[in-house]
C-alpha cells in the first residue's frame, strides 16, 4: 500500500508540474509574444488573464503596454549662432505593435538604445538649425516686465529680441522628424521635450 501511495504521489506531483508549466499569466500592464524555438507564433497576447502554452517548447516574452520614459544624458550641442549649450532631452513612448517591436528590438534595453540614437540625432539637428534665443524662449509675443521706478532715456532697454519659432516649435520639429523613424520598430512616440 505504501508503494502504491508513493507511486501515485509521484505521478500526481509530475502531473501538477506539467499543468503549471502549461499555464502563464498576462498582467494588465503587459503584452506577451509566444515563441517556439525562438520564432514568434500566433498573435500577441494583450488581454490580461490566465493563458495556456505548450510546456518546454513555447517560451513567454513579456513587454510593457504602459507608457514608458526615455531620459537622455545632458549633452553639449552647438546652436546656429555657434554657442554651445547643454541640452537635456526626455520623451515618453509606448509599444503599439508588439510583434514588430519583438522582431526588430526584442527588449526594452535595445529600444532605449535606438531612442538614444534617433532622438539624440534629431535633437542635435534641430538645435544646430536654430539660434540660442529660439531654443531658450518659449513664447513669441512675450512682453518684458518694466520697473516704473527706473527712468530710461534710451528706449532699447527693456526690449526683447524677437523670435520666429520658440522652444515649443523646435520640440515639435524634433517630434515630427523622429516619430516616423520609431514607428517602424513598433514604437509610438508620444512626446519629446528638452531643457
Amino acid at each position: 500500500m505504501k508503494t502504491f501511495m508513493g507511486i501515485f504521489g509521484g505521478f500526481f506531483a509530475v502531473g501538477l508540474l506539467c499543468l503549471l508549466a502549461c499555464m502563464y499569466t498576462v498582467n494588465e500592464g503587459e503584452q506577451v509574444i509566444l515563441t517556439q524555438f525562438g520564432k514568434p507564433i500566433g498573435k500577441p497576447v494583450i488581454e490580461p488573464g490566465l493563458k495556456f502554452k505548450v510546456p518546454l517548447i513555447q517560451m513567454v516574452n513579456r513587454m510593457e503596454s504602459r507608457i514608458l520614459e526615455w531620459d537622455a544624458s545632458p549633452t553639449d550641442m552647438p546652436t546656429k549662432d555657434k554657442l554651445y549649450i547643454s541640452v537635456d532631452t526626455f520623451a515618453r513612448w509606448r509599444i503599439v505593435d508588439p510583434m514588430q517591436y519583438f522582431l526588430r528590438l526584442r527588449d526594452e534595453r535595445s529600444a532605449q538604445s535606438r531612442l538614444d540614437d534617433i532622438l539624440g540625432s534629431e535633437t542635435r539637428t534641430a538645435v544646430a538649425k536654430h539660434e540660442l534665443i529660439e531654443i531658450i524662449r518659449s513664447t513669441k509675443d512675450r512682453k518684458p516686465l518694466k520697473d516704473e521706478s527706473i527712468v530710461v532715456t534710451n528706449q532699447v532697454v527693456g526690449v526683447l529680441v524677437p523670435i520666429i519659432k520658440g522652444r515649443q516649435a523646435v520640440e515639435e520639429e524634433i517630434f515630427k522628424a523622429a516619430a516616423p523613424k520609431l514607428g517602424v520598430f513598433g514604437v509610438e512616440l508620444l512626446d519629446v521635450r528638452f531643457k
